[in-house]
This record gives C-alpha cells, structure tokens and sequence, in this order.
C-alpha cells in the first residue's frame, strides 16, 4: 500500500483516539467474575531480568533527578508500548504493540497507572476499536495479568485506591433514552479477591466526533489536553468520591459519591479538574479562569483570572497554590494543497506552531507567575515535589511539515511530534530533561 494512502487515515486515528462513543458491557457480572479468575491463573511473565532490576528507588529530598539522572519511577508509552523507568534505567515491558503513528494501529497500549505503593502498573491493553482490556503489571514478580475487558473507550482512565487493593474503571452501559446521554458505570475490582463491585454511574453527552488533522494536535489529546483531551476521570484521596467530565468535548465537572452512590454535576462548562491533596477541593478551568469547589458543599470557593486558557492544572503539594499551563498561537503553516490531498484526502491543511508557558498561582494572593516558556505545542505538569516540578511537552509539529513539504513520503514516523519529560526548577526556573519520547508519564515517587 502507497504510504500516502496509509497517511490518509491519520485524522480518522486521531478522531478515533478522541472518539467518545463507549463500548457496551459485553460480559455479565458472573462472566467478568469467572474471566477475572482465569485470567489471573494464566498471568503471563515478561523477559524482565529480575537481576536487572534496580533497588527501591530513593528520590532526593526535593526533587526528581541527582545530576540530571532520574531518582524514582516513571512508568510510560513509547512506540504504543508499555515502558519503566527505575533510577535512570529504561526497561520495555511489552514488544507486541503496533509502533506506528499513522493510522489507528492494530495494537497499542495506554493509560498507565501506578499504585500507591509503588509495586504494580495498572494500564490499558487496546485492540481496534472494541477491546479495552485492563492489565495489570507486578513491579517485583514481573507479572502480566488481565482483570477486566470491558473498559470504556471514554475516558479510557484507571484509578487505584489508596491502598493499592482496588482499581477503579469506567464502563459503558448503553445509551439512556431518557435522559439522551451514555450511562457511565464505575467499577472497582478487588485484586486479592477477585471482587468486582459497582460504585455508582453518571451520564455523559457523546457523539461529537471531531478530530484534527494537526498531529501535534493528536499527540496532545493523548496526553489528556486540548483540543478534545481534558477528559477527567479522578478518585479523590480518600476514596469517597470521583470526578468526571459530563460531555465528550471534556466541559462539564461532575462529582460521584461512592459511598452514597450519587451523582451530582457541579458546572455545566467548567473543565480539566484535579482535585487537592487533602480532598477538600477540587480546581477546574472556566473560559479564562481557574476556580475552585468545596468538595462538602459544591459550591464554589474562589475565582482566579489567567492569561489565557489553561490547558492542564496541578496542585501543589500543600494545596496552596495552583499549577498550570497555557499555548498560544506565534505560527501556522500550511501545506500544499497537493501534499494535503495526498497525505490527508482534504485541503486545505494547516499546522499550529505555538508557545507554551507554564505558570503557578497561589490562592492567598491570586496572583499568577511565569515558570518556563517554550516553544512547543502543549504543555502539562504531571508532578510536584518541593520546590521542582515535572513537566510534559509536546513537541509542535514543523519537523514533520517541512519533511513533507519538501516531497519526503517515507519513515514520517520519524518526523512525527512526541512528547518529552521535563523536571523544572520552580525557584528559579532552570529545566532539565528526564526521559524523551514518551506519552502518559506516570511517576512514583
């Protein structure tokens, strides 16, 4: 096949990776019970050396790198697989991943999550479009087990209870004609038993469809942030309750209480919520805003302007200030009509090359500070500790415009955007970079 016909698929997988059409329950509650237990007898061993495998590892006290070398685990994808990295050390723990970025690959992997304890991996194993299968990898024993395969296509998230015992899921129960949205169910599941409990469910608008031919665009919707990215999926820190957005283009903030099993939507436009360490609050994006919730009683607490949208937020440690990021547009190019209709079927085709900051505000002053700015299409905090930050960039995608422009067709994939990790300095605004090529960083500290 012509590359430029596989290339005409690319806005069809990135339309895909943000499709927010979940997939119906396809096994009963005994069925998943039974596939559950057979599956865990049947875990399979990775070629992880155990002799490889470094000692636990001891991030300094403030901070995530010793001389530029990462102290701690981040667990990623890098080629569509599953990946680790231990105190600098990478290892790849699946190799059956289809690598490519073109088109929607036949197998890929995603949404790696850590435990709380820091010994298993909770990620997403995703074949076409109607098999989400959450795995689950053991650090130590070096063992891949399948505990679920109904996984909702959206928000495709893993959540792990805070004492490392449960996973929580999202799965989709069908379209409600009543209420003319899909019906989320949230499961947990016991990994020592087996257990599979549900823990409520909330309504989602669905069907927006959408896409971007941008792949930069893609690589950002990957990373959970805009355009269509920004779904949230969060269990609090004391498990008792969930966020989640309302509707498929990531606006609208609800809040399920587990314990009651209650849904309540908190704003119909608020976005990209997290919730603070001690799970008092919950901080949400609002047109050119940053507020904040009480958890107790709903209702909003404070209101921060910002320059521009944010695109991601983060909480500081002690929950008194607020991380987050914004991009602003400095260029577009735009292809050829000719090279448009070759690579994507459509004309014409343009790309966004943006700036991307990243900025803290306290919520004693509601003043706002600029950290880093970048050339770079997005921009996202994943983690803080102390006075240093870790930080996602994605890359703009002129590298991959200029290849093509000049009449280059073969290994695109090497032009393609990624991302990166970045720890950045918050004092004084130094940066260095920890890992390359790599989406969905997770860390553990």
């Amino acid at each position: 096949m012509r590359k430029s016909s596989i290339l005409i698929v690319i806005a069809l997988f990135i339309s895909a990776c943000v499709s927010n059409t979940p997939e119906p329950n396809p096994l009963s509650a005994s069925d998943q019970i039974a596939t559950i237990v057979a599956s865990t007898l049947a875990a399979m061993n990775t070629q992880l050396p155990a002799t490889e495998v470094p000692a636990t590892p001891t991030p300094p006290m403030d901070g995530f790198s010793i001389n530029g070398q990462l102290q701690g685990t981040l667990a990623f994808i890098r080629n569509n697989n599953l990946w680790i990295k231990i105190n600098s050390v990478e290892y790849q723990l699946t190799n059956d991943a289809d690598p490519s970025d073109i088109g929607l690959p036949r197998l890929w992997y995603s949404n790696p999550q850590i435990s709380p304890d820091g010994t298993k991996i909770g990620y997403l194993k995703n074949a076409g479009t109607n098999v989400r299968t959450l795995m689950i990898y053991d650090i130590k024993s070096r063992n891949m087990t399948q505990i679920a395969n109904d996984a909702a296509w959206v928000p495709p998230a893993v959540e792990w209870s805070n004492d490392s015992q449960k996973i929580y899921y999202p799965v989709s129960n069908g379209f409600d004609m009543t209420t003319g949205l899909e019906t989320i169910v949230v499961k947990s599941i016991n990994l020592a038993t087996g257990e599979v409990q549900e823990q409520g469910q909330y309504g989602v608008q669905t069907g927006c469809g959408g896409g971007s031919p941008d792949p930069a665009d893609g690589i950002s919707n990957l990373e959970n942030v805009g355009p269509f990215g920004g779904n949230v999926f969060s269990l609090s820190p004391q498990n008792n309750f969930l966020i989640h957005t309302t509707s498929c283009t990531s606006f609208g903030l609800g809040i399920l209480n587990l314990a009651a099993q209650q849904d309540q939507v908190l704003d119909d436009y608020a976005s990209r919520a997290v919730i603070s360490p001690d799970g008092s609050k919950i901080a949400a994006v609002s047109d050119n805003n940053i507020i904040t919730f009480n958890v107790n009683t709903g209702g909003i607490e404070s209101k921060f302007p910002t320059t521009g949208t944010p695109r991601a937020l983060l909480w500081s440690a002690d929950g008194k200030a607020i991380l987050y990021s914004t991009s602003s547009l400095i260029n577009t190019v735009t292809l050829d009509d000719n090279v448009a209709l070759d690579l994507f079927g459509s004309a014409p085709t343009a790309f966004k090359l943006n700036v991307s900051t990243l900025w803290v505000v306290s919520l004693d002053s509601g003043q706002s500070n600029k950290i880093i700015e970048v050339e770079a299409h997005d921009l996202k905090p994943i983690f803080v500790k102390g006075q240093k930050v870790l930080v996602v960039i994605v890359e703009n995608a002129n590298k991959l415009f200029d290849y093509v422009n000049q009449g280059n067709r073969d290994n695109l994939t090497d032009y393609y955007p990624t991302s990166n990790i970045v720890e950045v300095d918050l004092a004084n605004s130094s940066s260095n970079t920890i890992l390359n090529n790599a989406r969905q960083a997770v860390y553990f500290k």
